[in-house]
């Protein structure tokens, strides 16, 4: 069987799966030591209802396929023969791939990060808050995508990073008018008919994480900008930016989660963003923010 290798978040992954969303990750040569296999399997497993543990997370998806993921190094991929693949990878690269970085203890976030000079800049809020459409706001404006959706972050050596992620990003019908390069091809979402998928691959230009130099948590109102620390700014951090909470609880690991995110914030300056729903009102927002990239300096906003 075919395999294909990729270095993604950090990891060494071998996949029986050829995932044309991780192109730019994608080795020509295998692995000495593999971090993650995902399989290909044919035979559908009995039973719908998931499985949730520690170290086992099963689902079922209607007329797409079964998802088995172990001990954060294995991803079992069982498609129905009238799967399309496309619908088939969507899963793979959410749910399954959310919990597999639960069970390696890998902080995975809901978030859309940008690069704004030598650092990355992150944006969280609960669904609907407007992410995406900032990255793509500020995607046109010369800023390079580093992660849309589902993010890896990590403190290295003191130092928070933002790893870059499948180069597309994922908008509401009414937040298209933003993109307006030419030849931008959109691709609607298999279960949501008002959201689409935009390809970005020439925004993310290496697959090499970036230093991170602010949080910033999406909320609607006047425009304004404002400071969170401590233990305010963790729960409304943990609020808006954690994928998939139903699975903390039951995978064991909501005391991990929560500790791995302090050790974000430790580091990692968080503001409280907010702006009204009038996309005529976008401008002055944004450049109150991008004046405040430009003003400071390092790898701290203060």
């Amino acid at each position: 069987m075919e395999r294909w290798h990729y270095l993604y978040s950090g990891l060494r992954i071998t996949s029986e799966l050829r995932v044309p969303e991780w192109q730019l990750f994608e080795t020509s040569q295998p692995f000495g030591q593999t971090d993650v296999v995902i399989r290909v399997e044919s035979h559908i497993p009995t039973g719908n209802q998931p499985v949730i543990t520690a170290g086992l997370f099963s689902f079922h998806v209607p007329k797409v396929g079964r998802y088995v993921v172990k001990s954060g190094c294995e991803i079992t991929v069982s498609p129905l023969p009238e799967a399309d693949e496309r619908e088939a990878r969507l899963f793979l690269l959410g749910s399954a791939w959310g919990a597999l970085c639960y069970q390696r203890g890998v902080l995975a976030l809901h978030a859309s990060v940008v690069q704004s000079g030598d650092y990355a800049v992150a944006f969280c809020g609960t669904s609907g808050a407007g992410k995406s459409s900032i990255a793509a706001w500020l995607t046109e404006r010369g800023y390079r995508l580093v992660s849309d959706d589902l993010c890896r972050f990590a403190v290295i050596d003191g130092i928070p990073r933002a790893h870059p992620s499948t180069p597309r990003l994922k908008l509401w019908r009414e937040a298209l008018g933003i993109v307006t390069r030419n030849n931008v091809e959109y691709e609607r979402d298999c279960f949501r008919f008002d959201k689409f998928q935009i390809n970005v691959s020439e925004q993310i230009t290496s697959a090499v994480s970036a230093p991170l130099r602010a949080i910033y948590l999406l909320e609607w109102g006047e425009v304004g900008l404002a400071r969170l620390t401590g233990l305010a700014a963790l729960r409304r951090f943990i609020t808006a930016a954690t994928y998939r909470g139903d699975l903390l609880e039951q995978m064991g690991q909501t005391a991990a989660h929560w500790n791995r995110c302090a050790d974000l914030l430790r580091c990692t300056p968080v503001w409280v963003l907010s702006r009204p729903r009038d996309w005529a009102a976008m401008d002055a927002m944004m450049e109150r923010l991008t004046t405040q990239w430009q003003n400071k300096s390092g790898n701290k906003l203060v």
